[in-house]
């Protein structure tokens, strides 16, 4: 949702929620400025409302209030209702803001719960010394000869063991 949010509708009968396939009584139609529409239910948007409050709190609740000045014109607004009773009252925008700001939040958390550290072994220099390599290959070598010799008597072969 970094779309920009133009409207939420509320959609009072309710429907079939993509994500979950189950039917929920209200939904919510989240219009996009391209045109574009998203479904949420209600546990999704107070996920989100959630995610975007800054302290963070957690919501208990939320309602869309249309009220009616003294002159006649229509104002939208938002009530949220966080689990310490506190309350809030935002406009479209701020409350559209608050919806992308938590989805944002979200998609960055996945984002670093998915990036691994990178491996120290395979992605940094070399540490051993050259000195250190001639010693290996020395070591090596001498292992050789002594097994390719099966004159030592304290040398078994898989052959010769039985368990």
């Amino acid at each position: 949702m970094t779309k920009k949010i133009n409207n939420i509708e509320l959609l009072s009968d309710g429907g079939v929620n993509p994500t979950t396939n189950i039917h929920e009584e209200k939904l919510w139609k989240i219009l996009f400025d391209d045109a574009d529409t998203r479904l949420l239910g209600r546990n999704q948007m107070i996920h989100y409302l959630s995610k975007g409050t800054v302290p963070a709190k957690t919501v208990h609740s939320f309602k869309k209030w249309d009220i009616t000045t003294t002159m006649g014109n229509q104002v939208r607004t938002w009530v949220i209702v966080y689990d310490d009773k506190s309350h809030v009252q935002l406009v479209n925008k701020d409350f559209y803001a608050l919806i992308s700001n938590g989805h944002k939040n979200e998609m960055e958390e996945i984002k670093d719960a998915h990036t691994s550290p990178t491996n120290p072994v395979l992605f940094t220099e070399k540490v051993t010394t050259v000195e250190e390599k001639q010693e290996v290959e020395e070591f090596r070598n001498k292992v050789i000869n002594e097994v390719g010799n099966n004159d030592n008597p304290n040398f078994y072969s898989n052959e010769k063991i039985s368990v």
